[in-house]
């Protein structure tokens, strides 16, 4: 994995990512943040931030004999990057990170929820009967 992004860098590429999979007719972006433990004996720990684009290893093509076939083009559709945030930082860098995630998720569509509200209707029917 490369190495860790600088925050700038990290929320111009998250801005990218978002934008391209909004685009997309479909499209996931995963996030995923956790404490990096690296040797701190104060308070709090910095925290790893990811971002990826939720392609997998499993949806390469295979060649003749059934083995997954690597090629460049299957890895270049895989997007991760990370950066790492100080404790003392966390305030400011969430109130971007959120800030980036909202603009984001403009393009997201509402989800159809017809179809559970109906038979949500139509199980409360049956038991009041």
């Amino acid at each position: 994995m490369a190495p860790h992004m600088g925050n700038d860098e990290f929320f111009s590429s998250l801005t990218e990512l978002l934008s391209k999979s909004s685009q997309k007719s479909r499209g996931s972006v995963f996030l995923t943040q956790k404490p990096l433990i690296d040797g701190v004996s104060s308070g709090q720990p910095s925290i790893l931030i990811r971002a990826s684009n939720g392609n997998t290893d499993a949806k390469r093509p295979t060649d003749k004999d059934g083995k997954i076939a690597k090629t460049k083009a299957s890895k270049a559709s895989k997007v991760k990057f990370s950066t790492v945030v100080a404790a003392d930082q966390l305030e400011a860098f969430y109130t971007r990170y959120a800030d980036v995630c909202k603009a984001g998720m403009t393009g997201l569509k509402k989800r159809d929820r017809s179809k559970r509200k109906a038979k949500g209707k139509g199980a409360a029917k049956a038991t009041k009967a």
